[in-house]
């Protein structure tokens, strides 16, 4: 920590903002134990800090239905806070498993049926066919899931019911080494197999887009712009190299930018290489996963679970993104180890304690 006269980050004053509740730094095959560690409250300089806590839940509003009883004598904003600090009834449907089903307040819940991605879309996206082009519209609503693999299922099947014809655009893929890419590798890892390389934050060797369509930035391309990594824009103009599009909400609200196509080097340890790709940095955003969802304030939001989350905090994240409890629809199809009753169904929380 240095000498005597150290002082942390040369006596300059700095702000960490963030929440132990919400979702934690990702640590690659990590145990419970290990993310507990790599977090904040566990550095040397936590017992020189002082804690500043906010107690005004500003996102919800005021409304009548955010004042009416959801669950066990609960207000939708009571029962936000109890999931949030771990407070709400839990119990374990298998020997020696964690205690961390909780039930979900059936006033929230879409009833499952066979095809759960069109049902959690067409709840989320009432009217779509009339309100497709509308900007504000489409920054005030997203369905949310966990992993990648049901973000991909919900947006393809909302840029099917767009009008229009989709464009795909295809990845430039290769590899870098320290030194010349050597013949071994060139015929390990051929560039069709580079292409099917997915990796997250990063858009994949083929994407289709529309005009109209939402799409998120996924890296930071030039912030005083507003093009910034979790922007979202609607589409205007695909071209052979640019896309167009309008800024859709914030301070940037209906600003027209271009988006160019860049290269991203991904250094991910499991491979041998650094893999360069030349792609747009954007993904279609009517559905995001509940981690990149951190930070947006919507309107209306469907969280559709078809496997339990796995992360700490995710749950809470995404039923707090909205601004009342008639904006959160919640699908859940995890059941088949999991009693249904008339009360509702129940789902998996992940809370951690950590001490602050």
């Amino acid at each position: 920590m240095g000498g005597p006269g150290h002082k942390l980050f040369g006596g300059k004053t700095v702000l960490f903002g963030g929440d132990f509740r919400q979702i934690l730094s990702v640590i690659i095959d990590s145990w419970r134990e290990q993310t507990v560690d790599g977090s904040l409250t566990r550095s040397p300089m936590w017992s020189s800090f002082t804690m500043l806590k906010l107690s005004r839940n500003m996102r919800l509003n005021e409304s009548a239905v955010n004042r009416a009883i959801v669950s066990n004598g609960h207000t939708f904003g009571e029962w936000v806070l109890a999931l949030r600090n771990g407070n709400l009834p839990t119990r374990s449907f298998k020997p020696n498993t964690p205690s961390d089903w909780i039930q979900i307040p059936p006033i929230l819940l879409i009833t499952p049926i066979q095809e759960p991605v069109k049902s959690i879309s067409a709840d989320i996206y009432d009217s779509f066919g009339t309100h497709y082009k509308n900007t504000k519209y489409l920054a005030n609503r997203a369905v949310m899931t966990p992993t990648n693999a049901k973000v991909n299922e919900i947006n393809e099947f909302m840029l099917d019911q767009l009008p229009g014809i989709s464009r795909s655009y295809f990845t430039s893929d290769s590899m870098q080494v320290d030194g010349d890419v050597p013949e071994s590798f060139t015929e390990t890892y051929p560039t069709k197999f580079l292409n099917t390389l997915a990796f997250n934050g990063v858009p994949n060797h083929e994407i289709s887009l529309k005009i109209h369509a939402p799409v998120m930035i996924l890296r930071n391309l030039s912030p005083p712009n507003g093009l910034c990594n979790g922007r979202r824009i609607m589409i205007t103009f695909l071209g052979e190299d640019i896309i167009k599009g309008t800024i859709m909400g914030g301070t940037y609200d209906t600003k027209l930018v271009v988006v160019p196509r860049i290269v991203l080097n991904i250094d991910d340890k499991k491979w041998p290489f650094i893999l360069k790709r030349r792609q747009f940095p954007v993904r279609l955003c009517y559905g995001m996963t509940i981690n990149k969802s951190q930070g947006q304030t919507l309107e209306k939001v469907g969280v559709y679970l078809p496997d339990p989350v796995f992360s700490h905090g995710q749950l809470y994240i995404a039923v707090s993104r909205v601004k009342s409890a008639d904006g959160l629809r919640i699908l859940i199809t995890n059941t088949d180890d999991v009693p249904m009753n008339t009360q509702g169904i129940l789902c998996t929380q992940k809370h951690l304690k950590m001490s602050a």
